[in-house]
């Protein structure tokens, strides 16, 4: 099988020495401790946990790369969006409302699969519209602060790993 570009583009970075992987696990730490401080203040713990698969998400499907980020983001929305539709359509319509929310998420699915708008249909919101959609998800959450957690966790930990960029590069030695 031949190697495509595209493939080239979506592999992922090779993993750092032994080392430098302690150095990156402690970074890692560092911005899950602030993430926890920072959305404890604003947020409930049932919420708090939806920045964290925002950054599972960037990091393992789009590997850090800040053009991804508001495509992982804006997805994310989408996808919370969906199965609350899913939700309070089934709820207030009954069987109508249950089949018209079906009908939404196939179209989701549809667009990701056609990639017609990839900034609001992709992957994020296929994993954001799946765990959203669990019952016991469904039946604790607030959907507002849910969302919220997305958003300013996505922007949380894009400004911190352009803070560690921008660190890493003005600590390390210039060119000659």
């Amino acid at each position: 099988m031949t190697e495509t570009a595209l493939d080239k583009l979506q592999a992922p970075p090779p993993p750092p020495p032994p080392l430098a992987g302690l150095g990156v696990a402690a970074v890692v730490a560092a911005a899950i401790a602030g993430w926890v401080a920072l959305g404890s203040m604003f947020l409930s713990g049932t919420s708090l946990f939806a920045g964290f698969m925002m950054l599972w998400y960037w990091a393992k499907v789009e590997h850090l790369a800040t053009a991804g980020l508001p495509r992982a983001v804006l997805g994310a929305l989408v996808g919370i969006g969906v199965s609350w539709a899913m939700l309070y359509l089934g709820q207030t319509f009954g069987g109508g409302g249950i089949a018209l929310g079906l009908l939404l998420l196939f179209v989701a699915i549809y667009l990701d699969i056609v990639q017609v708008m990839p900034l609001l249909f992709n992957a994020s919101t296929m994993l954001f519209s799946i765990i959203s959609a669990a019952p016991l998800i469904q039946l604790k959450i607030d959907w507002i602060e849910f969302g919220l957690s997305t958003a300013i966790g996505g922007l949380y930990f894009g400004a911190f790993v352009a803070g560690v960029m921008w660190l890493a590069s003005k600590r390390s030695p210039k060119p000659d």
